[in-house]
C-alpha cells in the first residue's frame, strides 16, 4: 500500500513559524508511538530556514519556490495543512486542502476549513482538555497551542497526546553538523534587536517597536557594567548605530542559519517581540522582550517561555537594568 503524502505549509514569518514547532515535535512522537497511520510527512516553508529545520530532524523540507508549485501538480500530494493564508500559496496543489478561510483572501480557499487557527482563541475550536493540558503543562501561548489541531487532523486522540507529548529544554534540538560557522565576533556579547514588524507592515505596525535609544543605552550599560559587547542585528540598516568600538552591526550580513549561530554562541538576547527573540529562543538562549502590545505578550510568548523574561510597555531603559543583570549573571 502506497504511503500518503502530507505537507505541510509553515507560516511565513519566523516567528510564527518558529510557534509551530512544539505541535510539529508532538506529531513526530505520535507517528513513532502508534504508527503515522500510514503518511509520510514533508514541510514546506516560505523562508529561508531550511537549513534550521533540517538540522532539528523532525520531517523533510523543501522550501516553497515555482518549482515545488509545478511539481505539486505532476504529483501532488494527497492532503496539504496550510498554516497560513496567504495569496503566496496560490499555485500550490493538493487533492485535499485544509486552512483557514478569510474574508479577505478571496482567491484562496481551502478543502476544509480550519476554524482552530483564527487567531487568537483555540480554546473556540479545539478541545477544552487539550487546550488546558498545553497551556497548564508547557505554558504554550494561544499561537502555538492552536497548532495542535493538525495533531488531531492526522488521526490522533487528545488521550494520545496528553499520553504521549514530552516538551522541554532538550527538544528541538539542532544536529551537530549545524555548527560548522562561527561568528566573527568576541567571545562575550549580547545580541540587540529594535525591529518589529519591518518591511510593508513597518509603519502601520510602529507601535510595536520599542524607542531605540532605550536600546542604545542597554547596550552601553551592558559594556560599561558588564564589559559585554553589543552585536545588532536585523533586516534593515536603520536608524545608524551610534559611533562606538564595542557597537557591532551585523544588520543585512548574514544569513538566517549564521543569525541563529550568532544567537546560539551570545550571552543573549536584546529585543522586541519578533522573529530574532523567538529564533534565540530556539537556540536557548536567555532573552529580554520587549512587548508593546499586550494582546501580543500573551498569545505569542516563545516555545521555552521560562527562558524569557517579558516587559510590557516599559517607560525606561532603566526599569530593564535588573534583568539585563540576571541575563548576564545566567550567561556566565
Amino acid at each position: 500500500m502506497t504511503a500518503s503524502k502530507i505537507d505541510i505549509v509553515l507560516p511565513n514569518r519566523i516567528g510564527d513559524a518558529i510557534l509551530t514547532l512544539p505541535s510539529l515535535v508532538c506529531l513526530k512522537q505520535l507517528r513513532g508511538k502508534y504508527g503515522g497511520f500510514d503518511s509520510e510527512y514533508k514541510l514546506i516553508t516560505h523562508l529561508p530556514l531550511e537549513e534550521i529545520l533540517q538540522a532539528l530532524n523532525l520531517f523533510k523540507v523543501s522550501r516553497m519556490t515555482l518549482g515545488e508549485k509545478i511539481n505539486s501538480w505532476l504529483t501532488p500530494s494527497d492532503k496539504a495543512f496550510f498554516l497560513v493564508t496567504t495569496s503566496r500559496n496560490l499555485g500550490y496543489h493538493s487533492r485535499l486542502s485544509h486552512g483557514l478561510s478569510l474574508p479577505n483572501k478571496k482567491l484562496v480557499r481551502y478543502s476544509k476549513n480550519l476554524a482552530y487557527l483564527n487567531y487568537p482563541y483555540p480554546e473556540d475550536a479545539l478541545p477544552k482538555a487539550l487546550v488546558e493540558f498545553l497551556k497548564s503543562r508547557f505554558g504554550f501561548a494561544c499561537s502555538t497551542i492552536r497548532h495542535f489541531g493538525i495533531c488531531l487532523e492526522s488521526g490522533y486522540t487528545v488521550e494520545q497526546i496528553r499520553q504521549t507529548f514530552r516538551f522541554d529544554k532538550t527538544s528541538l534540538s539542532p544536529a551537530g553538523d549545524f555548527f560548522d560557522w562561527k561568528p566573527p565576533v568576541p567571545s562575550h556579547y549580547l545580541v540587540f534587536c529594535m525591529e518589529a514588524a519591518s518591511g510593508s507592515k513597518r509603519k502601520q505596525n510602529a507601535d510595536r517597536r520599542w524607542q531605540e535609544e532605550y536600546f542604545f543605552d542597554l547596550a552601553e550599560t551592558a559594556f560599561k557594567k558588564y564589559s559585554l559587547q553589543a552585536a545588532f542585528i536585523g533586516i534593515s540598516n536603520v536608524p545608524e548605530l551610534p559611533d562606538k568600538p564595542y557597537f557591532i552591526d551585523f544588520r543585512q550580513k548574514h544569513s538566517l542559519k549564521q543569525t541563529a549561530l550568532l544567537l546560539h554562541y551570545s550571552g543573549g538576547y536584546v529585543g522586541n517581540d519578533t522573529g530574532p527573540l523567538h529564533l534565540s529562543n530556539l537556540m536557548k538562549k536567555n532573552a529580554i522582550g520587549i512587548y508593546m502590545r499586550e494582546d501580543d505578550l500573551l498569545n505569542n510568548s516563545p516555545i521555552f517561555p521560562q527562558l524569557t523574561t517579558k516587559f510590557l510597555k516599559p517607560v525606561s531603559s532603566e526599569e530593564i537594568y535588573p534583568a539585563l543583570g540576571k541575563l548576564v549573571s545566567l550567561s556566565l
